[in-house]
C-alpha cells in the first residue's frame, strides 16, 4: 500500500511539473506611450538619418529609460498635440512647449526644464566700408555739434581780441583783421587743450576759463557721438524695444506664444508655419523683424542663417518649457523625480552646451 501511494504521488508530481513546463511564464509588458512632438530646433528636430533629436528629445529618452517605458514619436502641430493630450490620443508631448495659464487649463505639465524668452531677429547688415562708416559718422547731430563748437570759437576769439587788444598789444595788437584772426587762432588752440598764450586782462581770463570748460564738455559730447555710431552701426535697425515692432513688418510662427504676445499687445504681424520660414522672410526683406523664442532664433541664426540673420540683444516675455501630460497622469510624479535628478547632473549641462554653447 505504501509503495502504491508513493508511485501515485510521484506520477502526480511529474504530471504537474510537465503541465507547468508546458505553460509559458507570463511577464508584465512595459507601458507603451505615444509621444507627440514637433519640429522646433534645437529642442526637437530630425537628424539626417530621420531620427528625432534635440534637447527636449534627448531629455525624454533619458526619462523614458529612467521610468522604464516604451514609446513612439508622432509628429503633430502644436495645437493638435495639445488636443491629442486632451482627448487621450497622446500620452505625452515633448518639444519647445511653453507653460501658459491657458494651456494649464487643458493639460498638465512636468517641472519646467528650460527658461527662455522671446527674441527679435533682423536682417544682418552688410560689412561696413570706409565710406559707409564716414557717412554714418557725419550725421545731422554731429554737424550741429560741430556748428556749436565753431560758434563758440568765433565768439571767444572776438571776445579775446576785445579784451586783450589794449592790454596785450604784442599778441592781439595791430590791425583789426590781424587781431581778430589771432583771437580766433588762440580760441581754437585753447579749445584743443593748448595754453601757449595767457590772457592779461581779467575779462580775458574769465573768457578763457569759460572756453576751457566748454571745450571739455563739447569734446566729450563729440567723442560720445562718434563712439555710439561706431558701436551700434551693426545694430541700427530702428528696433530697440518690443513696442518698436508696431512700426515695422513683423512675422512670427502661428499658434505660438510669440503670436499670442503680439496679439495681446495689438502689434500687427504675419504668421507662418515654421520659424525657418519667418527667418527666410526677414533674410529676403519680405519682413523687417521675426519674433519667436530667443533660443530657437539664436540656434537658427548660428546654423542655417549665419550671414543673413542677426538676433538683437533684446529678450522679453520670459517663458518656461516643460513636458505636457494628460490631466491627473500617473506619469507626472516619476517623471518629475527623474527630471530633477537629471537636471542636477553634469549630463544636463553637457546637453545644453552641445546644442546652445552656453
Amino acid at each position: 500500500m505504501i509503495a502504491g501511494l508513493l508511485i501515485i504521488v510521484g506520477a502526480t508530481a511529474c504530471l504537474s511539473a510537465s503541465a507547468f513546463a508546458d505553460d509559458p511564464i507570463e511577464t508584465a509588458a512595459l507601458p507603451h506611450l505615444v509621444v507627440g512632438t514637433k519640429h522646433s530646433p534645437p529642442f526637437a528636430f530630425r537628424n539626417p538619418d530621420g531620427q528625432w533629436t534635440g534637447i527636449s528629445i534627448e531629455l525624454w529618452r533619458h526619462l523614458g529609460d529612467e521610468i522604464n517605458v516604451e514609446y513612439e514619436f508622432r509628429e503633430l502641430p502644436l495645437e493638435e498635440m495639445l488636443a491629442g493630450i486632451e482627448t487621450g490620443e497622446l500620452d505625452v508631448a515633448v518639444a519647445a512647449i511653453s507653460v501658459t495659464a491657458d494651456r494649464l487649463q487643458r493639460v498638465e505639465f512636468c517641472h519646467p526644464h528650460f527658461t527662455t524668452g522671446l527674441g527679435i531677429a533682423v536682417r544682418a547688415r552688410d560689412p561696413a566700408t570706409n565710406w559707409s562708416m564716414v557717412r554714418r559718422i557725419v550725421s545731422t547731430r554731429l554737424l550741429r555739434i560741430a556748428g556749436v563748437i565753431l560758434g563758440i570759437v568765433a565768439v571767444c576769439g572776438l571776445l579775446f581780441w576785445i579784451a586783450e587788444r589794449k592790454r596785450n598789444e604784442g599778441t592781439f595788437g595791430g590791425g583789426r583783421r590781424q587781431g581778430v584772426g589771432m583771437g580766433l587762432w588762440w580760441s581754437m588752440i585753447l579749445l584743443l587743450g593748448h595754453k601757449g598764450v595767457f590772457p592779461v586782462s581779467t575779462f580775458g581770463r574769465v573768457v578763457a576759463a569759460c572756453s576751457m570748460v566748454a571745450s571739455i564738455l563739447l569734446l566729450s559730447l563729440l567723442t560720445g557721438v562718434i563712439t555710439s555710431v561706431l558701436t551700434v552701426q551693426q545694430l541700427d535697425t530702428g528696433i530697440e524695444h518690443p513696442s518698436d515692432l508696431r512700426h515695422v513688418r513683423t512675422v512670427t510662427v502661428e499658434s505660438s506664444t510669440s503670436a499670442d504676445y503680439l496679439r495681446r499687445r495689438r502689434i500687427g504681424f504675419r504668421a507662418v508655419p515654421k520659424a525657418e520660414e519667418a527667418l527666410q522672410a526677414v533674410a529676403e526683406s519680405r519682413a523687417d523683424a521675426a519674433v519667436y523664442d530667443e533660443a530657437l532664433l539664436r540656434y537658427l541664426a548660428n546654423t542655417e542663417f549665419v550671414e543673413s540673420i542677426h538676433v538683437l540683444p533684446v529678450s522679453f516675455n520670459t517663458q518656461e518649457y516643460a513636458i505636457a501630460l494628460q490631466s491627473d497622469s500617473t506619469l507626472r510624479k516619476p517623471l518629475n523625480e527623474a527630471l530633477l535628478r537629471f537636471r542636477a547632473s553634469d549630463s544636463w549641462d553637457e546637453l545644453i552646451y552641445r546644442y546652445l554653447g552656453e
